[in-house]
């Protein structure tokens, strides 16, 4: 389970600030920090009217920025993973 924090217009964020509310998902789980950013979190019992006048309800999870750049972001997080986790043992140890 992995905690993301959510503002007024449901954008999500790595990491708290004021006005943002904690919310736990597996969705985001292994995901990197751009991926979980360019995302929309509605909770079950919420909805979210777009500019246009449409309304979602919750739960929803969707990305708000383009969705091809976002898995090429969390492309490379996950080709990189493996690299940074040498480097963190060997200057760790």
């Amino acid at each position: 389970m992995k905690t993301v924090y959510i503002d007024n217009d449901f954008k999500c964020y790595t990491e708290n600030a004021e006005g943002r509310t904690a919310i736990e998902t597996d969705f985001f789980d292994g995901k990197c920090k751009a991926y979980i950013e360019g995302h929309r979190f509605i909770p079950e019992g919420q909805s979210w009217t777009r500019e246009d006048g449409v309304v979602f309800e919750g739960e929803m999870i969707s990305p708000f920025k383009d969705s091809a750049i976002l898995e090429a972001a969390q492309a490379v997080y996950e080709e990189l993973a493996p690299v940074i986790d040498d480097l963190l043992v060997a200057v760790c140890s």
